[in-house]
């Protein structure tokens, strides 16, 4: 790596365009002092921000109105890898002249192209289909049109996606489609057939309406989710994320990163992986050790109260732990050894009798119901019973860790995590066995400040689910001073 550098990124290309394409201004030298780029799987959008000193008149002589497009090209000298967005400018803040007299300073506020055309919109329409195909539709009318679905993963050659998952290429639109960055939908199919009526809703908040009602049974989380990073949308489960890395990890290994915990490495220029792949400051936002929540969320005891309107009957369905499915971050069926209680005190504390109670009314058909017209069964209760219990267990174990550079972290990806024990007493330091393994990146703050980029990620785990034996064996000789 010729320049590298792992907190430093380059602003290859920094570009305004006015709304009607007829003005285009250069700002990428002697202007932009600062950015910070936001992305979460729990935000629909990404968005972003621009710290400009302006010396040329941009702010007014352009004039900045909250409607221009952004193209920005970045490229961290870490990895060498270069980011590039495409955005929308729809406000400007901390407008403040120099005291010189000689300048501005201001930060423009952005999101995608794609998230701000949908804003615009309302969705109120009805359908009778699986909620996928919903979404999908959803977003080729106001986010995007698309290009037919292709089942191969963009990342594995003729290697079909997870859960016969579709990726939609967006189509780019305006007069400069060279100057868009190529975009995908990734959508997981839902089986459930149901007929919905979107109630006059913005798009953002109907692809949430209809992926609250999806089902998968081959995914026992339902945790289906609509967001978007820098390069892509998904709407998908969880599950997708968690196999798609173990794809790409058997054809190459260096797709699913190892980051450490060290405040301090050998600073040896030869090892430029114990660099950009250090955690320099980790805070343990969660450990497991929440009781109170433990049984107030219904993650371990929960029971499901359905008024069937249709034939005047309740059913009272019981959700137990113990007998869950679900599947660890490495993709492995979730081990209860590795849950942060012990099996006497779960079979104690967690009861029938302090379970946490939901309503569902159901106007549909189930297992065991007589032939009717009526929809077929929606999986309301096994929708709603495994959801609180699993993001309940997934944000069991919860970190914020910091980082220079790595720009090409994304909510969505697994990482590994290695860590040591934290009490540091035997003089053999071993791994941390319920900190250190596989985690589900949550979210990721990207922020350049005067030429240093650093990474802040949120990072989850199913409760203390094991260690990974490739992350001891990759950082073993990495260079850790302790």
């Amino acid at each position: 790596m010729e320049n590298f550098n792992p907190g430093t990124v380059e602003i290859i290309r920094a570009e305004l365009i006015s709304y009607d394409g007829s003005t285009r201004r250069d700002i990428s030298s002697n202007y932009i002092y600062g950015f910070e780029i936001n992305q979460s799987m729990e935000t629909v959008a990404y968005s972003g921000t621009v710290d400009i000193l302006d010396t040329s008149n941009v702010l007014e002589g352009m004039p900045i109105q909250g409607e221009e497009t952004i193209n920005l090209t970045l490229k961290a000298m870490d990895l060498e890898i270069e980011t590039s967005i495409a955005g929308i400018v729809h406000k400007v803040s901390n407008i403040r002249p120099r005291p010189s007299s000689n300048g501005v300073t201001y930060t423009l506020h952005f999101v995608s192209k794609q998230s701000f055309r949908a804003s615009t919109r309302k969705v109120l329409t009805s359908f009778f289909t699986t909620p996928s195909v919903m979404a999908r539709d959803i977003f080729r009318d106001n986010f995007s049109p698309l290009k037919p679905a292709e089942f191969n993963d963009p990342l594995l050659l003729n290697i079909p996606l997870p859960y016969e998952s579709l990726c939609y290429n967006l189509i780019k639109s305006g007069d400069s489609p060279r100057d868009e960055p190529d975009r995908k939908l990734f959508v997981q199919p839902a089986k459930n057939r149901t007929q919905l009526i979107i109630p006059d809703l913005e798009p953002s908040e109907a692809m949430y309406f209809v992926s609250t009602r999806a089902f998968n049974p081959s995914t026992p989380s339902q945790t289906f989710r609509f967001f978007e990073t820098i390069e892509d949308y998904y709407w998908c489960t969880d599950e997708f994320f968690i196999k798609r890395a173990n794809n790409v990890g058997a054809n190459d290994r260096e797709k699913v990163p190892t980051l450490f915990f060290a405040p301090v490495v050998d600073l040896d220029g030869k090892n430029a992986e114990a660099q950009f792949n250090r955690i320099e400051d980790l805070q343990i936002i969660s450990k497991g050790i929440d009781t109170s929540t433990d049984i107030m969320s219904g993650a371990y005891m929960n029971r499901v109260v359905e008024i069937d309107l249709v034939r005047k009957k309740l059913t009272d369905s019981l959700f137990d732990f113990e007998k869950t499915s679900y599947v660890d971050m490495s993709g492995k069926p979730r081990d209860l050894n590795a849950n942060p209680h012990t099996e006497k005190f779960r079979k104690d504390t967690f009861t029938k009798d302090n379970a946490r109670t939901f309503m569902v009314f159901k106007d549909y058909s189930g297992n065991g119901d007589a032939p009717s017209n009526i929809k077929k069964d929606q999986h309301f209760t096994n929708i709603v019973q495994n959801r609180v219990s699993y993001y309940h267990h997934l944000n069991n174990t919860e970190i914020i860790a910091k980082l220079k550079g790595r720009l090409d972290l994304r909510p969505g990806m697994i990482i590994n995590l290695d860590i040591k024990a934290l009490d540091f007493v035997d003089s053999n330091i071993t791994i941390n066995e319920t900190l250190a393994g596989r985690y589900l990146i949550k979210t990721t703050a990207h922020a350049m400040d005067k030429g240093v980029l650093n990474t802040t990620i949120i990072i989850v785990k199913f409760d203390h689910s094991g260690s990974n034996e490739d992350s001891r064996a990759e950082t073993a000789d990495i260079g850790v001073s302790i």
